[in-house]
């Protein structure tokens, strides 16, 4: 899989692509290609069944439920599609199981699964959040702005579980302000000016210099 990044100022239109993408913004021109395939993304719900995930800018605002604890939030977006046995039922040991076992590939540090997740640091809130959508085995990941407001620990973390999502052939499109990230982590470089796609750039065009001169275009 390709890590691309995109950049551009404040403002540029960045998280407004991503969340056209996931469908939680009406696209108004423009198509969407799924593997070569054009395909209409009218809400998240259609997004997911497209093998889709979006990690949102705002993990206090649009990602944790504050109130609930650790399952609860990682569960989130695969209850009632993975999990609903024959008869109607939520399959609770296997939702379970599996966030546990969620939990402690990302090395979320917390004492039990029942810890509100309010108590955590920022770092393992953004854990508990990418394991939510790693748990509905994404073909395409859309991570805005991945490790902003977290610890140097948990930011190596969250590089490294990006480097080996994309080497099992994710498709991750990363949004970040931070230009050694987005150098150091892109496969190739979009970059973005007033809402416009100003150009591409491969990793051996992209430097901080050539980013920012299609930056301020």
């Amino acid at each position: 899989g390709e890590i691309l990044g995109l950049a551009g100022l404040v403002g540029s239109g960045r998280s407004n692509v991503a969340e056209t993408l996931f469908g939680v913004t009406p696209a108004t021109s423009g198509s969407i290609s799924v593997n070569g395939k054009e395909v209409v993304v009218d809400s998240p719900a259609k997004a997911l069944q497209l093998g889709m995930a979006f990690l949102t800018e705002d993990r206090k605002d649009t990602g944790c439920f504050l109130s609930l604890d650790i399952q609860d939030n990682m569960e989130m977006a695969v209850l009632n599609q993975r999990y609903v046995g024959l008869a109607g039922f939520v399959q609770s040991r296997a939702v379970a199981k599996d966030c546990l076992e969620m939990s402690r590939r990302l090395r979320v540090k917390t004492p039990t699964m029942n810890e509100v997740i309010q108590n955590l640091s920022g770092g393992n809130q953004q854990k508990v959040l990418v394991g939510r959508w790693l748990l509905t085995h994404p073909k395409i990941l859309i991570l805005d702005e991945p490790t902003r407001g977290i610890d140097v620990g948990a930011k190596a973390e969250i590089h490294r579980l990006v480097s080996e999502l994309a080497g099992q052939g994710v498709a991750i499109l990363m949004i970040s302000s931070e230009m050694p990230e987005v150098l150091g982590m892109s496969d190739r470089v979009a970059v973005m000016h007033a809402g416009q796609l100003t150009g591409i750039l491969d990793r051996s065009e992209a430097t901080q210099v050539s980013v920012m001169d299609l930056a301020a275009k």
